[in-house]
């Protein structure tokens, strides 16, 4: 069975993945706030592919309307949002599309934004950060000693983060509770691309070791199956519900134990170095949507070091 397929943000590297990655059976449609993005379609070689430009989706009234008529016009089948801004507006409007969206419920997109709600759902399991949302410079001598590491309560990859030497160190004005302030993690940054069935069972968890950054994006990355990691996600999918894509971030601490930093309900920028490693995700999801069974047993991947070209 074909599936005609709206991509959104495709302008972005998740995005783009899904467009490079998805099977040739696969009819795609694609959108972005961004009228460049067509430019992006062309330069790796996706220039045959219809592009609309639609509103961001902070004016959802506009975002939506667009949406929808884009399925009118173009008989889509599926949704694959790529956008976290767009991930909350789809999962809150779920019921709204006559058509399929891979997107995670309401409740788990809108922990996943809050990053203070996101530590404080996973506190009791040992593997969020010290960490602390206050409007009291007294409530931070929690962080006695060594670096702080400061990020908004609700933001995208490293905007607007910022680390200080000490509590000392903290300008008065960023001591509000808009932002999360986090012990230090020194060592390693992990993500994670794992895909969940549509009952919110995990099917598959790749961590990789980022040994290489561009813009947010790992562009060289050695995969490594962590057990510590592996199990934190397992608990993490018993806790919250995730549909399909997610990407999951863990920092290694000053002990040696992974910590979270984030998670993406969504496909992940670096997914093509998790495919080099034996496993497309991707195909797995249109796999569970036309109603194949999938083997947990039979999706083996190697521990490699694999790197991926972007846009520079």
């Amino acid at each position: 069975m074909d599936i005609r397929v709206l991509v959104t943000g495709v302008g972005g590297p998740a995005g783009t993945n899904v467009v490079n990655h998805s099977p040739s059976d696969i009819e795609i449609v694609t959108c972005d706030a961004e009228s460049g993005a067509k430019k992006k379609l062309d330069a790796i070689g996706k220039s045959g592919l219809k592009f609309y430009q639609v509103p961001y989706a902070r004016d959802e009234k506009r975002f939506m309307e667009a949406i929808n008529d884009i399925l009118s016009k173009e008989r889509i089948d599926l949704i694959i949002p790529t956008v976290d801004e767009e991930l909350l507006v789809f999962s809150r409007n779920r019921e709204r599309f006559d058509v399929d969206v891979v997107v995670s419920p309401f409740e788990t997109v809108n922990v996943c934004n809050d990053k203070y709600l996101f530590y404080e759902r996973f506190r009791e399991y040992g593997f969020s950060p010290r960490y602390v949302v206050t409007d009291s410079r007294e409530d931070l001598k929690i962080f006695s000693k060594g670096k702080i590491f400061m990020k908004p309560r609700i933001g995208r990859g490293s905007r607007g983060t910022r680390t200080f030497k000490s509590v000392d160190d903290i300008p008065g004005d960023v001591i509000n509770k808009n932002n999360v302030f986090c012990e230090h993690l020194p060592g390693y940054e992990y993500t994670s691309d794992v895909l969940c069935d549509l009952d919110g069972k995990p099917l598959v968890i790749m961590p990789r070791k980022r040994l290489e950054v561009y813009k947010g994006v790992c562009v060289r990355g050695k995969m490594e199956k962590n057990e510590k990691i592996i199990k934190n996600i397992e608990k993490m999918c018993e806790v919250l519900k995730f549909i399909g894509p997610i990407n999951i971030q863990f920092k290694i601490d000053s002990n040696g134990n992974p910590k979270l930093v984030e998670a993406n309900p969504r496909f992940s920028g670096g997914l093509p170095i998790s495919i080099g490693a034996g496993v497309n995700t991707l195909n797995l999801l249109y796999d569970l949507l036309r109603g194949k069974k999938i083997d947990k047993e039979k999706l083996v991947w190697q521990e490699i070091e694999c790197s991926q070209k972007i846009e520079r």
